[in-house]
């Protein structure tokens, strides 16, 4: 288990145990975990006939200072605790944060305060404030992604709970579709369920029609003819995808994702030779998919790509991923110049990070 998975799994046991601190502070872009963790504190702070006068969410672009001190001060009506959040805490001004901070120095007796935070890295005087406090008094803490492997497991995980089947090759279709990113994931696995309800069975053909096949197969075609095909290629599909909704930085972290992938594929050939003859023992040896399906597709692909023009494309989109982030110019155009750089083998400088 990871770093990050041991961290939500004790502050999720912590909590079913009935050990519930007066504050926490809840930071990074995570928002399925955080989600999920506000659902298991409301349910061990306010039993469900309690919270119509004890549960209180504020946000940060509504904030009203008289509004908070009123809802902090308030006693537990009929209960003995109260349950108050507050989301967004980034949307406060630097004046009203600071007032925040001070004003949970001294919470009163019942009541639990949770404040959100998109912020991985606390970068205000106030966000390391808030922090400092809520690990004397409280928890701070910080809700960065999981990785790959584990966000697979918590998938399968949510899809097994409900006593569903799911083929290997549905569950690469859905990653490669939607992403890694656990409040993405949710919303298609619900539809899914859904979708499969007769059946209990989720499989790569409905994947496809569930997601979207027009949006499965352009992302696929794009993903498998990247560092292998003429930019007369390459460059269409991504206007298409462009041109047809997709997100910039989702369609980089794609291409990052395959990449690395590709990489993988390579090293496990190279050391392994004859042990992963067959797709299946490939699917085996790696951490990209346990599909032999796509393993061998990840085989075809890894062997049409020198090593030396995936290490340049891995340069490439990480530079066009900083850009995209931190910059406000033309996203296809950044992707462009990193997939065309890549395709005549060069390596884009990376910018300085901004102070």
């Amino acid at each position: 288990m990871g770093r990050q998975a041991e961290a939500y799994r004790k502050l999720f046991d912590d909590v079913r145990a009935g050990r519930v601190r007066p504050l926490y502070f809840l930071h990074g872009p995570e928002e399925f975990m955080k989600r999920e963790f506000l659902r298991e504190l409301t349910a061990a702070v306010l039993p469900q006939g309690d919270r119509t006068f004890n549960l209180d969410i504020i946000h940060g672009d509504e904030f009203e200072a008289q509004a908070f001190d009123d809802r902090v001060q308030a006693y537990p009506l009929f209960a003995t605790r109260r349950l108050v959040v507050l989301r967004n805490f980034d949307a406060l001004s630097p004046s009203v944060r600071e007032r925040v901070a001070e004003r949970i120095e001294n919470l009163p007796e019942g009541l639990v305060l949770v404040i959100e935070s998109a912020q991985e890295k606390l970068e205000t005087v106030a966000h390391k404030r808030l922090a400092e406090l809520a690990s004397r008094t409280g928890v701070a803490q910080s809700f960065a992604p999981l990785d790959d492997s584990e966000t697979l497991e918590r998938v399968l995980s949510r899809i097994r709970r409900e006593e569903y089947r799911v083929d290997a090759d549905a569950l690469d279709l859905l990653i490669e579709s939607v992403g890694t990113a656990l409040i993405d994931l949710s919303n298609e696995i619900d539809k899914l369920l859904l979708a499969a309800a007769d059946t209990k069975h989720v499989t790569r053909d409905l994947v496809e029609s569930v997601v979207g096949k027009y949006r499965t197969v352009s992302l696929f075609s794009f993903l498998d003819s990247a560092g292998s095909s003429a930019p007369a290629t390459v460059l269409p599909r991504l206007a298409t995808l462009l041109e047809s909704g997709e997100e910039p930085v989702f369609i980089v972290a794609m291409l990052l994702r395959r990449v690395v992938s590709l990489m993988e594929v390579q090293r496990v050939i190279a050391e392994r030779g004859g042990a992963v003859a067959n797709d299946r023992a490939l699917a085996g040896m790696i951490a990209a998919t346990p599909s032999s399906f796509f393993a061998g597709k990840l085989r075809e692909q890894a062997a049409r790509i020198p090593a030396h023009v995936l290490e340049s494309m891995l340069a490439n989109l990480r530079w066009a991923d900083l850009r995209l982030k931190t910059s406000s110019l033309d996203p296809r155009a950044v992707i462009e110049e990193a997939l065309l750089a890549s395709h005549a083998g060069k390596t884009l400088a990376t910018p300085p990070l901004p102070a």
